[in-house]
């Protein structure tokens, strides 16, 4: 893929236009970290862009997807941004030609280091820098660039967490000056944010800066004990309190419910049985237990309610028989009852089930 990239910057060199890689990829090579996402900017038009490679592009704006060599690449136009609407989107969009003035509209520094046709590293903003010192660092005055878009404050939280770098202290006291502009932003755009967030293995530094911060009732999220990593989103959710106004699929809601009752209750047969091995390893990882998950589930008696020893003719009362299998995978699973058809019988006439 970069390869192509690379090719891709000189067919547009050829034909007169600077084109440059630029932003998370470049950011992720410099630190050895695989990345698949190439971004491609030039002062090439959407139109001319699609008159060199002859293909028939819809126009965004001056940002297209271009299919090379079985990729696919975001090349955006350089633009000046301006005017920003409900602290989110720029109202105004001018096309430039220098490319300094593209990198100027950019978030943090360590995503404006440029690579050319030539595979040169190219660094106007002291990005290199800012990788090699840790530190998320805006691009010009983070006052500025907070009040256009405060996502970037969560971006930020984002950056942080995922390299395990810190805020720069000019961006940390803008983020604490301005941190109630994180209402202007939608609980669903929140959540993106989070979920990449949660997915790392440096939470605690998250969860640490907006206590700090006094950003839990901004956010609407509590810790309901120490928060334990999983690199699992899900995981995380499940030991926190949130409000409802976060949108959750309901395979999403039933994965957090499922966690939230293991730990609440432990781990043992049944929940190995109900909820099976990933999610209980999960819980171990969160509870912190030395517990075999597998062994245990190699180990069930039953490891689905048809491995139980009877037939639904052997249940007389029809209108019972899911709570009946439920009850009676309860007695097996805990060793109450034999997975033998004789005493499963004899169980269910003695009335037991309640």
């Amino acid at each position: 893929m970069y390869n192509s990239a690379i090719k891709i910057l000189n067919i547009l060199y050829e034909n007169g236009y600077d084109s440059y890689i630029v932003g998370g990829f470049v950011r992720d090579k410099l630190l050895g970290i695989k990345n698949d996402d190439i971004d491609i900017i030039t002062n090439a038009t959407s139109k001319e862009i699609s008159n060199i490679f002859n293909i028939d592009i819809k126009d965004n704006y001056g940002s297209i997807k271009l299919k090379y060599n079985n990729y696919i690449y975001d090349i955006t136009t350089f633009r000046k941004e301006d005017n920003y609407l409900d602290n989110r989107r720029p109202n105004t969009i001018e096309f430039v030609k220098d490319v300094k003035e593209d990198l100027l509209r950019r978030d943090f520094t360590i995503n404006t280091i440029l690579i050319d046709k030539d595979e040169n590293i190219i660094d106007y903003l002291d990005g290199i820098k800012d990788l090699n010192n840790k530190t998320i660092k805006s691009v010009g005055d983070p006052n500025k660039k907070i009040n256009e878009d405060s996502l970037r404050i969560l971006r930020a939280f984002r950056f942080m967490c995922i390299y395990d770098f810190k805020l720069d202290k000019d961006l940390y006291e803008s983020i604490k000056d301005n941190k109630d502009l994180i209402n202007n932003l939608s609980f669903d755009r929140i959540k993106k944010e989070l979920d990449y967030i949660f997915k790392t293995s440096k939470v605690n530094l998250f969860i640490n800066v907006i206590n700090k911060l006094n950003l839990f009732k901004t956010l609407e999220i509590k810790p309901i004990n120490s928060v334990i990593p999983t690199c699992n989103n899900l995981s995380i959710w499940a030991q926190l309190e949130y409000s409802d106004k976060y949108n959750f699929s309901n395979k999403e809601k039933e994965y957090i419910k499922n966690i939230k009752y293991i730990l609440e209750n432990g781990i043992d047969n049944y929940t190995v049985y109900k909820y099976g091995i990933d999610i209980n390893k999960e819980a171990n990882k969160i509870l912190n237990k030395n517990i075999d998950i597998e062994l245990i589930y190699n180990n069930l008696p039953i490891k689905n309610k048809t491995d139980i020893d009877i037939s639904i003719n052997d249940i007389k009362d029809k209108s019972k028989i899911n709570d009946i299998y439920i009850e009676l995978e309860k007695e097996i699973l805990y060793n109450k009852l034999s997975n033998k058809k004789k005493d499963i019988i004899s169980y269910l006439e003695g009335d037991n089930v309640e």
